[in-house]
């Protein structure tokens, strides 16, 4: 709607020459007039016009009618015709004020009194009033500002000339700048009143203000439908605006107690945020803090601390840290499926710029939810620089430091329990503390001369596992010799150093020749490696010579192409490489520390190997409908594959019979006919260690995933279109998303919060409807290879937790979510060392689902779902619908958390005054007899 103020309401004559001089005097306050006829009392000096229509301008000060009074001496005016208005542009945001029949206005004063009238006036979004009377009158107090009171009036957001909705009051006051009251207050939708509030209170200030929270609360809290329907109240509190830079809010939540369960015994929480924010100082952030109490007793405090800020261009400094006291209760109290879900992180990273030196400082560290493991990594440190350049000598170092810990670990262990005798007889059980260590160091000095270069590495790797754990020892050159024990703790320590020389490459272009020297260890671990097994003492093992020499070619191919398609290319990249090492010795030392045995040991044999590795790519030449020429045409990916290494050794296939030597084989691959479509499948190509002659060749699929994107401008349907000759967009890549998908992008990032308000959750953010249709699928499939021998500990949380099924199916179920809530400890292979038990992790398949569409112009939906394959059972679910109109937006949402937990919720609120809302919420926790 054009506002009134934005029109050019009257014609003013151009002033002649003479009344151009005096209008550009000095020192005189410009008061025009105009009509049609002009009737001047001197005496009174009262100044009466009448025209269609007819005005007078004070200043910047207008007023238009069909008869206008003005007396000069008093300053008074009166203004009569079927439409009056008044402008005042010094009414920032307001627009004219326009009465029917008559106004009365004191321009001295800026106050006076009219019939009907209608304005409109700037608060977040336009508000347009109208009402049957009312008295306009100046505040003494503040420069500037009115007060209007009108009688019968109504006020809407809407801009439309018939409005969707408007309310309706007896009484108002309106404060220029200031606040908005009116009483009683009558919401009509159309000509139906819907909604009766006592009054409406209105903030019309610029800036943040103090003031009340709005507090979220459904119908069935007021007027509950159900006997067993427990009541909750959210977000009670106060907001404080500080000042400009900084904000704070305090806030608390409760749940009803009554009826309370085992894991529902209802609570109350309270909320403060602290948030800052300096921008002319690159600093901002927040704090936030939140403690739950509940009727059982127990309680969970958590933070929330986010800082950014820029000390220079080069120096940085970003943390967000979120610590909860008790995750069980963090996840058992919340609806939002994907909090119930998310780890609660932290991280920190300073970086800055010491000379050519780039230096990131960092870390992180990890809860999970329901269970008491933490992880941590810290700190870490990276030093890199650019490539430092002395005439044809040029050196390019980098340091990393990387020290990593599990502390109170509940998975794979052997021994998660410590048994000792009580005084009084009997045995008491208490778990294990166990953690573990990680430290990883590496110090690369690589050196170029010309055309040579000479690659250095000092590498130093530590771990430490402080829980008991067992090991089987077989002698060195005896296997029959077999001791097994339980060390009480377990350690392995390696410090390495590789150096190689690549000499010029040859056919660069072509063939890409390029030949090297490497100085290698004889076997795969570290050059001085200590164990428990060793006692503590390093041992070692010696080196020897690689020569290799490698081409990485690029094959290609033309093919005419068909319909749209004006031409195919396919390329194909080989990565082949011929190496050979002669025959050295390990000592038994080295191999008794490691846990291997001389008996059947292919480390130490003469190695003659072709490696191959493979990347093929499938690409169409789109001509363009609008312009023939080949460089208007587009180019899109129809298929990538990249096959990872495989490796051949001559000398290993006349000694095991077999002359693969590779652990594992992968295979990806990705298409922009689906954006965002990749596919991965990995296989284990051993049953065995490959450094035994005892394993056997038996590729065995261990993982397979499938992740894509689909939508009405993927590419697969605008090749479809062009085949049919329509003129349809292919989308190549969608990864900047849809603005819906960033709200929910967002969301989840929010959901990451472990205190104040924003852990709660937030309103289900849906797209739009007129974003068409988007469908974002995630498969993947893990299974271990079923060992042979050994130790093996079955690591399946069904079993494990089995002993509480009496307790009830929650108390199952919940045992088994948690221990499902994160990875286990162990490595992928199942095994930590040689020698050491092998944990078998169950199989597990994954469907995680999200769709949006628009319904209709004005409907949208999106499911969000997880599935257990393996269980055959929905983990999460959620569900919404969202109505947008003009002015309101409806939202019906569901949501299921995979500790069983679910709410619905239908919402409906002003776009213009969200706190003006209808609002159900039906929150359930999973009872323990379920």
């Amino acid at each position: 709607m054009q506002l009134s103020k934005d029109k050019r309401v009257f014609n003013w004559i151009a002033p002649d020459s003479i009344m151009r001089r005096l209008l550009d005097r000095e020192g005189y306050r410009k008061v025009q007039y105009q009509g049609d006829t002009v009737r001047f009392d001197a005496s009174s000096r009262e100044l009466v016009l009448k025209g269609k229509p007819a005005g007078v301008q004070r200043d910047e000060t207008m007023m238009v009618g069909d008869s206008i009074a003005y007396n000069d001496s008093t300053k008074r005016v009166v203004a009569l015709g079927d439409t009056v208005l008044l402008r005042d542009p010094t009414q920032q945001g307001a627009d004219d004020f326009v009465a029917n029949g008559r106004i009365e206005y004191d321009l001295e004063t800026r106050s006076g009194v009219t019939g009907a009238f209608a304005t409109s006036f700037e608060s977040g979004q336009r508000l347009f009033l109208s009402a049957q009377r009312s008295a306009i009158v100046s505040d003494t107090m503040a420069q500037g500002r009115h007060i209007v009171f009108a009688k019968n009036g109504s006020f809407t957001y809407c801009d439309h000339a018939e409005p969707h909705f408007h309310f309706t009051t007896r009484d108002m006051k309106f404060v220029s700048q200031n606040v908005m009251v009116a009483r009683p207050g009558v919401l009509y939708i159309g000509e139906v009143p819907v909604f009766w509030i006592p009054f409406f209170f209105q903030d019309v200030r610029s800036g943040r203000r103090s003031g009340i929270l709005t507090p979220n609360f459904g119908v069935a809290e007021l007027f509950r439908n159900s006997p067993s329907y427990r009541r909750s109240v959210q977000n009670i509190g106060y907001f404080f605006a500080i000042s400009d830079y900084m904000n704070a809010e305090a806030s608390f939540d409760w749940r009803s107690g009554a009826r309370t369960s085992e894991t529902d015994p209802g609570f109350l929480r309270g909320n403060a945020e602290l948030r800052y924010r300096w921008l002319d100082r690159f600093v901002s952030g927040e704090v936030a803090a939140s403690y739950m109490t509940l009727r059982n007793g127990t309680t969970n405090a958590s933070w929330t601390i986010n800082h950014n800020q820029d000390f220079s261009r080069d120096t940085k400094l970003t943390a967000r840290l979120n610590w909860v006291q008790n995750t069980q209760i963090q996840r058992n109290t919340t609806v939002n499926p994907v909090a119930a879900n998310a780890t609660i992180r932290s991280q920190l990273n300073y970086q800055t710029k010491i000379g050519p030196a780039q230096i990131n400082v960092g870390g992180s560290r990890v809860q999970y939810p329901g269970r008491s493991q933490v992880d941590m990594d810290f700190p870490s440190l990276n030093v890199t620089t650019g490539t430092l350049e002395a005439g044809r000598v040029a050196w390019t170092p980098s340091l990393r430091l990387a020290v990593s810990g599990q502390n109170r670990i509940d998975q794979g262990l052997q021994f998660p329990f410590v048994y000792n005798a009580r005084p009084g007889g009997g045995i008491d059980s208490s778990r294990f503390n166990a953690s573990r260590r990680n430290m990883q160091f590496q110090f690369d000095t690589p050196i170029k001369l010309w055309d040579f270069q000479w690659q250095n590495s000092f590498t130093v790797n530590d771990q430490f596992r402080d829980f008991p754990e067992q090991r089987e020892i077989v002698g060195v050159r005896d296997t029959s010799q077999r001791i097994t024990r339980v060390f009480a703790r377990t350690y392995e320590t390696s410090v390495d150093w590789n150096t190689s020389f690549n000499l010029p490459r040859f056919f660069q272009g072509t063939w890409n020749l390029s030949p090297s020297i490497t100085v290698a260890n004889v076997d795969q671990g570290g050059l001085f490696v200590r164990t428990e097994r060793s006692g503590g003492r390093f041992v070692s093992q010696a080196k020897r010579l690689s020569y290799a020499l490698s081409a990485s070619p690029t094959l290609y191919a033309t093919i005419p192409g068909v319909g749209p398609i004006s031409k195919l290319r396919h390329s194909i990249t080989p990565g082949l490489s011929y190496s050979y090492s002669p025959a050295k010795e390990v000592s038994d030392d080295y191999l008794a520390a490691i846990g291997r045995t001389r008996v059947g040991y292919l480390g130490a044999l003469a190695q003659n190997r072709v490696s191959l590795n493979l990347a093929t790519n499938l690409e169409a030449k789109l001509a363009s409908p609008s312009d023939s020429t080949s460089e208007a045409a587009r180019k899109i990916k129809l298929l990538s594959l990249n096959f990872s290494s495989l490796t051949y050794d001559f000398v290993r296939a006349d000694s095991a019979g077999n002359g693969f030597s590779d652990r594992t084989f992968s295979i990806n691959g990705r298409t922009d006919l689906l954006p965002g479509l990749d596919f991965r499948t990995s296989y284990e190509l051993f049953q065995g260690d490959p450094l035994s002659d005892t394993a056997t060749f038996s590729p065995y699929r261990t993982e397979f995933g499938v992740t894509f994107s689909l939508n009405g401008k993927s590419g697969i349907f605008g090749l479809l279109g062009r085949l049919l000759g329509r003129d349809t967009e292919i989308s190549a890549d969608s990864a900047g998303g849809s603005l819906g998908a960033q709200n929910i992008a967002q969301q989840t990032r929010q959901m990451n919060a472990a205190g104040g308000g924003a852990m709660r959750g937030m309103q289900m953010a849906l797209p739009s409807s007129s974003e068409g249709w988007n469908l974002n699928l995630q498969y993947n499939a893990a299974r271990q290879r079923p060992p042979r021998g050994g130790t093996q500990i079955t690591n399946d949380p069904a079993a494990l937790c089995e002993a509480r099924r009496p307790l009830g199916l929650f108390a199952y179920e919940q045992c088994i979510l948690s221990a499902q809530s994160a990875p286990a400890t162990g490595l992928t292979t199942g095994q930590s060392a040689i020698g050491a038990p092998v944990f078998i992790q169950p199989p597990t398949q994954n469907v995680t689902a999200t769709m949006s569409f628009g319904i209709t112009r004005n409907w949208s939906a999106q499911w969000s779902t997880q599935y257990d394959v393996e269980r055959a059972r929905f983990s999460s679910q959620q569900l919404g619908l969202q109505r947008a109109l003009h002015d309101w937006n409806a939202v019906f949402s569901f949501s299921q958390t995979p500790n069983g937990n679910f709410a619905f919720n239908f919402f409906i609120a002003l776009k213009a005054q969200p706190e003006l809302k209808f609002n159900y919420d039906r929150q359930t926790f999973r009872s323990s007899g379920f």
